[in-house]
């Protein structure tokens, strides 16, 4: 049995459910089960294209005006998205997406703010294709789990070990606050005896 679908015409006998899939459905049940399967996947390949073409869009705007009309644009409500949701796919594209291969379903498991991420100072194609391989093995990616995929060890910042001379004069700051307390609480121990041997005198005179 085939199903037509938007770009071409799908044999269900390609697509593989599995046993524990199959396992006690009856032919109708299964046939159904692929039939909803290749159109998911036609639906998702059509989300990616959509998320392309919409950054695109945004891009050539932004290209055709001046930056104040771009702003002014992103604020005036004719977009049915957020204009935090516009920026990152318009960076996206500038950054990565526009000159990119990738299979476009991929593109619809990620958000908006993890596809800018994506183009991040630094991030790497090898890193890019890190998080598309997770997401293509079905793997669920915050924005957070995005950048921290590709922000990389060799970005985590290094600590410097200090020289001597560095050490000798933090020592020596350190040194000179200790001094100077200890002159402060030599100053306030002084004050007190003072004021005990004070108030003991009063009390003998009377």
């Amino acid at each position: 049995m085939t199903i037509a679908t938007t770009g071409e015409v799908v044999d269900l006998e390609s697509v593989y459910l599995g046993d524990e899939v199959e396992k006690g459905l009856v032919p109708a049940q299964v046939s159904f089960i692929k039939e909803s399967t290749v159109e998911i996947n036609e639906e998702l390949l059509t989300a990616g294209q959509c998320i392309r073409a919409v950054a695109a869009h945004l891009y050539e705007i932004k290209q055709n005006v001046k930056a104040g009309n771009w702003k002014a644009y992103l604020k005036s409500g004719a977009l049915n998205c957020s204009e935090r949701y516009a920026v990152d796919l318009v960076n996206a594209h500038e950054k990565w997406l526009g000159n990119y291969e990738v299979e476009d379903h991929l593109l619809a498991g990620l958000s908006a703010r993890s596809l800018n991420a994506l183009g991040g100072k630094g991030v790497t194609d090898k890193e890019r294709q890190k998080v598309f391989d997770a997401v293509a093995k079905g793997e669920s990616l915050s924005d957070a789990k995005v950048r921290s995929m590709t922000r990389g060890k060799a970005r985590s910042r290094k600590v410097m070990p200090k020289t001597i001379d560095t050490r000798v004069k933090e020592l020596n700051i350190k040194l000179d606050f200790a001094l100077s307390r200890n002159k402060e609480l030599v100053a306030e121990n002084r004050k007190l005896r003072e004021l005990v041997a004070k108030g003991n005198t009063i009390g003998e005179s009377v």
